[in-house]
């Protein structure tokens, strides 16, 4: 897949569909009446989380490494985010409301099409419940190998000193993946630069000719799983993958979805990665095992009186995956 490459210097231009009131459309900054290209391109997606996505903000705008643009996309939230937003954002920020909930893939992709035109060389995945050390950004800039995709330490933001995500490994039969240090204290042990086959897209550096290689995110899978699928894609490529633990953030981890619904979308997700490349026949027999799963689960809850809860999610996510359901949840099922 590829995408037309940018002059480092392009003419400014404001467009109303996409830019706020008072923002400009040079996030690279002005020099004679033209707009320099940013170096790197920021992607945020809020949904609800406006709160969080502000101190995320105010992180990046402490970063040593300034050359950047932040392309922040709201989800159609349910709550004040777009208003709130929208007064109290840095005046360089490029937000993008959108009208109808498309989806973790989608916005991103969203966002990522934005920063290929706008003519970066690097786009950088961010989830908008983190806080980002100072010098994450010039840290993985400096230490990714060419043509490799990296990502930090993340730690966790109630427990600093915690690690959520210390590089990943993932099982590409299965789509199973383990966190490395999960849990564990800070230390040396977390602390090797290594390659790893599986990066969380909280936090991800992608260069330019790796998206135009491999690719957009998955649409189909909505939210979660799109990472295990990307970095597949990205193994199958021939693309390394890098955990460089001198640069650092802090995640606040289940902002957004937890509960029945992610449960759901993991379920249908993990077991269409599952089912990659295989035949009719299988799929149809891995289906129909998870949902008797899922249905005696979900009866034995609802004898206890839970009703909709994590095992109400699994059954459906096998469901909607024996019955190919992709992208959005049917909203009936809420």
């Amino acid at each position: 897949m590829g995408f037309p490459i940018r002059s480092s210097i392009r003419l400014c231009s404001t467009d109303s569909r996409t830019l706020p009131a008072g923002r400009t459309g040079c996030p690279g900054g002005e020099k004679g009446g033209l707009c320099m290209t940013p170096k790197v391109g920021i992607i945020i997606s809020n949904y609800n989380g406006w709160q969080d996505t502000l101190a995320c903000l105010d992180s990046l705008q402490k970063q040593t490494f300034r050359d950047f643009e932040v392309i922040l996309l709201d989800d159609a939230s349910t709550n004040d985010s777009v208003e709130q937003l929208s007064a109290r954002l840095p005046e360089d920020v490029i937000f993008l409301p959108h009208r109808e909930n498309l989806g973790f893939s989608a916005s991103n992709n969203l966002g990522i099409r934005r920063a290929l035109e706008d003519g970066v060389e690097w786009v950088l995945l961010l989830n908008n419940d983190t806080v980002c050390a100072p010098d994450m950004l010039e840290t993985l800039l400096a230490q990714t190998p060419e043509n490799a995709v990296s990502c930090p330490k993340m730690l966790f933001l109630d427990e600093p000193d915690r690690i959520w995500f210390a590089g990943g490994r993932l099982n590409p039969r299965t789509g199973h993946v383990r966190h490395l240090g999960g849990h564990a204290k800070d230390g040396p042990e977390v602390s090797r630069r290594q390659p790893v086959n599986f990066i969380t897209f909280c936090c991800v550096l992608l260069p330019r000719r790796v998206v135009e290689q491999v690719g957009f995110l998955n649409e189909e899978l909505f939210m979660y799983c799109e990472d295990v699928e990307y970095c597949i894609r990205l193994a199958d490529a021939g693309v390394k993958m890098w955990y460089l633990p001198d640069a650092r953030l802090w995640h606040r981890a289940g902002g957004s979805i937890s509960g029945m619904l992610a449960v759901y979308y993991i379920t249908r997700n993990t077991l269409s990665l599952r089912c990659r490349g295989r035949s009719r026949a299988y799929r149809r027999l891995v289906g129909s095992l998870a949902v008797a799963r899922g249905a005696v689960s979900m009866v034995t809850a609802g004898l206890c009186g839970h009703r909709k809860g994590r095992s109400y999610g699994y059954y459906h996510g096998a469901l909607d995956f024996l019955k190919g359901r992709t992208g959005r949840m049917d909203p009936g099922l809420f």
